[in-house]
């Protein structure tokens, strides 16, 4: 083999040799950020009629996604913190900037058991965790007779409190708001066996949504331990027109409203002078050194047009006295 062929052949084992090891690196690297899972419980058991909780914690998440669904069917449950499909028994359980993402199902049955899928999608592998539940007994809803709640504030409507009830929803947040500033509404409701299914906010009547063409978000989270439910309502940049009664409302009809009015502190006020400066320009007389007419237009003389009369009868007196002197 000639010099030329022995030199390519020794280039080309070098640029293999330095490539893979710069691929050893960087899969090594990759790995190291890739999500991983957090050993949680894959086998759980629940009676019918309770609430079912299913584990599934991410380390190393960054802006994935976590989707729950079942394992026999491709349709996804969750993607993140929306639901997708339409069971309001169904959501997930999750707090900003922690890494558990569980499934929660609410009165659970009987043909909710079975075998669920946590899954993480990636570039670089699809990452997946198995979940089985168990199902124990038989759920039968017991009807519930529906209970007018008292309204003790016009700002407030609260859920009855009992000794066999531990229903409450409350909205917090100011009354009274700058123009431009932001308006800021938390609504808590509290259920009796579990958390209400979903929370619904409404203005005047009409029903909110996040919209970002308006700078209006809503954001809702659950607390299992205290069995409730929160949203926040959030509008970033007041108007004359967000003013109104705010209403929260939950699912089980529990029911709260809160007034807010919108402050404009560029409305023209009368500064200067006194009362009657102002009582005086509400009837259209300014203080000043000229007079105006009144609302009714009754003619008023200022001190000029006062003296111009008196200036042409002076005039008018001597021309006739000329005219006796001359005939």
């Amino acid at each position: 083999m000639d010099l030329l062929g022995l030199t390519c052949m020794y280039l080309t084992s070098l640029w293999l040799a330095v490539a893979g090891e710069d691929y050893h690196d960087f899969d090594i690297k990759s790995l190291k950020t890739q999500p991983t899972f957090v050993d949680t419980p894959t086998n759980v058991t629940f009676k019918a009629g309770k609430l079912a909780k299913l584990d599934c914690s991410v380390n190393n998440l960054g802006t994935k996604k976590v989707i729950w669904r079942r394992a026999s069917d491709f349709n996804p449950l969750t993607i993140g913190t929306k639901t997708f499909v339409g069971n309001s028994r169904i959501l997930i359980e999750h707090t900003p900037l922690q890494k558990e993402w569980n499934l929660l199902i609410k009165k659970v049955q009987l043909d909710d058991g079975g075998k669920y899928e946590c899954q993480v999608s990636s570039t670089q592998r699809n990452l997946r965790r198995f979940v089985y539940l168990n199902i124990i007994g038989e759920y039968k809803p017991s009807w519930r007779k529906p209970t007018i709640r008292p309204e003790p504030d016009i700002r407030r409507v609260s859920g009855i409190k009992t000794n066999t009830s531990s229903y409450d929803i409350k909205i917090s947040g100011p009354s009274y708001v700058e123009k431009g500033s932001k308006i800021l509404l938390v609504c808590n409701a509290t259920g009796d066996e579990h958390p209400p299914d979903d929370l619904d906010w409404f203005k005047d009547g009409d029903k909110l949504s996040t919209d970002h063409s308006k700078q209006i978000y809503i954001r809702k989270q659950v607390s299992l331990e205290y069995k409730t439910i929160s949203s926040v309502l959030e509008i970033e940049k007041a108007r004359l027109h967000n003013a109104g009664v705010y209403i929260c409302r939950t699912s089980d009809l529990q029911i709260t409203r809160k007034i807010v009015d919108i402050l404009n502190s560029d409305t023209y006020n009368v500064k200067r002078g006194t009362d009657k400066d102002a009582i005086a320009a509400s009837h259209g007389i300014y203080s000043g050194n000229t007079f105006h007419s009144h609302r009714n237009n009754s003619p008023m003389l200022s001190t000029n047009s006062l003296h111009f009369f008196c200036f042409i009868c002076i005039q008018t007196v001597l021309q006739l006295m000329s005219q006796r002197f001359y005939t």
